[in-house]
């Protein structure tokens, strides 16, 4: 170090001397500075609105710009004050720059004041201004009158040609999600939620507004996107419906807010499993802060629709302050997931409403304790083929879901394309009922949970699926498969008693009668009939309602629509069946329930069918069609098209012995997403598609009344008894052909 001194000392006596010896003789000339000339710049305005104006800034030479708009009654002094009080930015290199400034308010008078700078040394142009008005007539039905970051005042002038109108605020992403859920229009979701007016107003909505109803609220944010309707009413009174060709649509975008200069730290200690604790700690300037912690999977959710939606959930509704703090602050956080990253999000505030979004992030730590433990033991049942017991042993679980479905039913979600990555864990989780209190409480003690499974479809697969979640949020699953047994043969007299040629007869959505053969039978051969006696069932042969013809198994062979005789025997048709229980009770094919669960709102029992086992109703010739349920499908929104639905239920059927009619008849139930309400009326009817439940199916046949089959061969009349008279006078009588003869349906008995 003394070497290093040394030396530093030397350069500098070094440096000394040669000033010391170039000194000049006599006194030292200064040099003239040259005359630095002030820049030159002009102003030029161009669109000037009621809440927004452009304008051009122009210089002679390269430097920075400051720009400033205050109401006329204000001034600013100079060019210098100028760059001390406004809003500055650096020319780009054609010197020229365009400014839009949205935050004017109708109606008001303004001073835009301009000056330019060379830097280095500053040399400031002259202060330059312009005066901006805004009272402007209204020419448009939508005019905004102010747009702050919080704020929206809009003007809507009523059509000469209207009695009324409806208009409304409304977020633009918020109307685009609508849109696409639920297809709606500019003029459906305004006739839907849009306000009343029957004058020409000027609307101001501080913060939010409300729909008519004060159900939906828009919120106002900074750098948002917004859409003002407004339409003339399609009636005489405030609520009536707009038509799309009369609405209006103004979009917009609120300003973007200043950047806060003033910042919150953010430390986060005591991190477990489950909890964390975040302290939150303001700078001075911060007047308020909203502080929002989330999962990586929401944060991503949000940042998947923008930034801005980051933000916009951050703040949440203007009006709840639960998430708001002034001071100093310190969050417990319970409840967390382990193993996994938080996100402690911030949007900062100062009192002039500046902004500053905030993010920290931090990572609970790795579960320590046991994981869950499922096991399932099955217990003899008397009746097999419709139900089964098991057992449910649970340990180290807090909750849990379990869930009954048909293995038909998991293998074509589970198999359906795009649906590679969903296991059945994922099904369990997403459509399993809670495991109530009491059941969890049985299955966690040594004896266990004995649950009975009742209403089953005999020749069935089922999966009993488990999933029990500790404390920590780890959960575990189980999957039990079972098979039901074969139901018992029935022995009834009513298999023939049922088997004939029919006629039979039902009505479409237009009111048109049709009216095909039938011929119900036991099977068209040997193995069709052993195989529908071992499931007590009857075959309906013909259905040239839905414009297919019938083949039978033979001629699916010979023209070489099927390859084998199984196939042939299963895809043969148009066929439907008739099932006898040993009640003797008729029905259509009884489906396998899937699924079913109880709705408490309104108390009933919603079931779920599957086509486990079910044949199609017919399969060749590049066409597969099914025996459904259908009905007509009347959607609340105008603008979607009404269709007709179709879902598999299970049709009662009576059967009049006198005169041998067998009438399939509809089923009234509840449908909980019903556009009509609780219940839907369901008709024979007949859907096509590849699959039995394929998202491309349709219905081809949507019938509107019972299924009524009348036998050809008619009813034999009874011997009549004839008590003798001494006289008896015979009256003229009609021969009648017998042939011709109908049988009396009389209905409703």
């Amino acid at each position: 170090m003394k070497n290093i001194f040394r030396i530093i000392s030397v350069f500098a006596a070094m440096s000394m001397l040669a000033v010391a010896c170039n000194k000049p003789d006599g006194p030292v000339q200064k040099e003239e500075e040259p005359e630095v000339v002030a820049p030159v710049a002009s102003v030029e305005v161009g669109e000037l609105t009621r809440t927004s104006v452009t304008f051009t800034i122009k210089s002679d030479s390269p430097g920075d710009f400051a720009w400033k708009i205050v109401p006329a009654s204000e001034s600013v002094s100079d060019a210098e004050s100028l760059f001390k009080t406004g809003k500055t930015d650096m020319f780009n290199s054609s010197k020229s720059e365009s400014v839009t400034y949205n935050e004017l308010e109708g109606g008001n008078k303004y001073k835009l004041y301009v000056a330019v700078r060379k830097i280095n040394p500053y040399v400031y142009s002259e202060l330059l201004s312009e005066d901006l008005v805004t009272e402007q007539a209204y020419t448009d039905m939508i005019t905004l009158e102010k747009v702050t970051t919080t704020a929206v005042s809009y003007h809507i002038e009523m059509p000469e040609d209207a009695v009324a109108y409806r208009h409304m605020l409304v977020d633009y992403n918020d109307f685009v999600y609508i849109q696409a859920l639920v297809g709606a229009t500019h003029s459906s979701y305004l006739s839907a939620f849009g306000h009343g007016s029957d004058k020409s107003e000027t609307f101001d909505c501080e913060w939010v507004q409300y729909d008519a109803w004060d159900n939906f609220p828009t919120y106002i944010y900074s750098d948002t996107k917004y859409l003002v309707l407004a339409g003339k009413s399609a009636g005489v009174t405030l609520e009536d419906a707009v038509t799309a060709e009369d609405v209006k649509v103004l979009e917009f975008t609120t300003p973007k807010a200043e950047i806060c200069p003033y910042e919150v730290a953010v430390e986060v200690s005591d991190i477990t499993s489950l909890t964390a604790k975040v302290t939150l700690t303001p700078e001075e300037g911060v007047d308020r802060y909203r502080a929002f912690v989330m999962s990586e999977t929401d944060y991503e959710t949000f940042l998947f629709e923008g930034e801005e939606m980051v933000r916009r959930a951050v703040i949440g509704y203007w009006d709840d302050t639960s998430t708001e703090y002034k001071d100093k602050a310190e969050l417990t956080l319970t409840g967390l997931m382990p193993n996994t990253r938080y996100y402690v999000c911030m949007v900062v505030f100062d009192k002039d409403m500046r902004e500053l979004y905030i993010e920290e992030t931090f990572d609970t730590a790795e579960p320590s304790g046991p994981a869950p433990e499922i096991v399932v033991d099955a217990i003899e049942v008397e009746e097999p083929w419709n139900s089964a017991a098991v057992n449910l042993k649970m340990q180290n679980a807090v909750s849990g879901v379990m869930m009954l479905r048909t293995k038909y039913v998991l293998d074509e979600v589970l198999n359906a394309p795009g649906n590679e990555d969903i296991t059945i864990e994922t099904v369990i989780k997403n459509n399993g009922d809670p495991i109530s209190k009491d059941v969890l409480a049985a299955a966690m003690s040594e004896e266990g949970c004995k649950l009975a499974f009742d209403g089953l479809s005999a020749n069935t697969d089922y999966i009993f699926g488990v999933m029990a979640t500790n404390s920590e949020h780890v959960s575990k699953y189980h999957v039990y498969e079972f098979r039901t047994g074969a139901e018992p043969v029935v022995e009834s007299t009513l298999f023939e008693k049922l088997m004939g040629e029919y006629v039979a007869t039902i009505t479409d959505l237009d009111g048109k009668e049709h009216s095909f053969d039938v011929t119900v039978a036991d099977g068209v051969n040997d193995a069709t009939r052993e195989a529908y006696a071992a499931e007590n069932l009857l075959v309906c042969l013909g259905f040239d309602a839905c414009g297919i013809k019938y083949h039978s198994p033979q001629d699916l062979l010979d023209k070489k629509w099927a390859s084998t005789e199984e196939e042939a025997n299963r895809n043969y048709g148009p066929k439907w069946f008739l099932e006898v229980d040993q009640d003797n009770n008729i029905t259509t094919y009884k489906h396998a329930v899937s699924s079913s669960s109880f709705d408490p709102v309104n108390n009933v029992e919603l079931v779920n069918y599957s086509a486990d086992g079910e044949d199609p109703m017919a399969s060749f010739d590049g066409r597969t069609i099914w025996f459904k349920g259908t009905f007509w499908r009347d959607f609340t929104n105008p603008n979607r098209e009404d269709i007709a639905m179709a879902t598999t239920l299970i049709h009662d059927v009576d059967f009049n012995e006198e005169t041998g009619v067998i009438t399939v008849n509809p089923v009234t139930h509840y449908k909980s997403w019903s556009a009509k309400g609780e219940l839907v009326t369901e008709y024979p009817g007949v859907e096509s598609g590849r699959s039995w439940s394929g998202a491309s199916n349709e219905v081809i046949f949507c019938g509107n009344s019972a299924l009524v089959l009348t036998p050809k061969q008619k009813t034999a009349m009874s011997a009549m008894s004839v008590k003798p008279y001494d006289v008896v006078e015979i009256p003229q009588m009609k021969v009648l052909d017998l042939r011709e003869v109908r049988p009396v349906i009389h209905r409703g008995r």
